[in-house]
C-alpha cells in the first residue's frame, strides 16, 4: 500500500513540475514576444487546453464531493456507536488544512503568476486526500 502512495505522490510532483515548466515557458515567451510561441503550436495548444479542462472538471467534482461530505451527518446503524465527534473533528481538520493551504500555497502562486491549473491540480489532490483520510478515520474508528 505504501508503494502505491509513493507512486501517486511522485507522479503528482512530476506532473506539477511539468505544468510549472510549461507555464514558465509560455509566460517567458509572451513577455519576450517570441517569434514562434509554444502556445501557437496546434498539437501543444490542443493537448494543454484539454489537460486544463480535465483538471478544472476534477476540481469541480472534488469540491462537490467535499461539500456533500461536509454537509452529511453520520447515521447510527443497528448496534453501532454514533460517531459525531469524529465527523466534527474531520470537518475542523479539513478546514484547518484548506485554510493553511490557501495561505501557504495559493497566495504565492497568485503573486508569482503561476497558472491556475497548477493550483487546481494541487487542490484536487488535497481534497481527495482529506476526504479519504477522514473516511478512513470514520470507518476504522480512530
Amino acid at each position: 500500500m505504501s508503494r502505491f502512495q509513493e507512486l501517486v505522490l511522485n507522479f503528482s510532483i512530476v506532473a506539477i513540475m511539468v505544468l510549472s515548466l510549461f507555464s514558465f515557458f509560455i509566460i517567458v515567451q509572451e513577455q519576450n514576444d517570441a517569434v514562434d510561441p509554444l502556445k501557437n503550436n496546434a498539437v501543444f495548444s490542443d493537448s494543454f487546453e484539454q489537460l486544463i479542462g480535465t483538471i478544472e472538471n476534477n476540481t469541480r467534482d472534488a469540491e462537490e464531493k467535499y461539500g456533500v461530505f461536509n454537509d452529511e451527518d453520520p447515521k447510527a446503524g443497528v448496534g453501532s456507536i454514533v460517531l459525531f465527534g469524529i465527523v466534527s473533528v474531520g470537518k475542523t481538520f479539513s478546514s484547518i488544512i484548506f485554510g493553511t493551504f490557501i495561505a501557504v500555497i495559493k497566495l504565492p502562486l497568485v503573486i508569482l503568476g503561476i497558472a491556475p491549473s497548477v493550483y487546481n491540480l494541487i487542490l484536487v489532490i488535497l481534497i481527495i486526500s482529506v476526504i479519504v483520510s477522514v473516511w478512513l478515520l470514520y470507518k476504522l474508528g480512530g
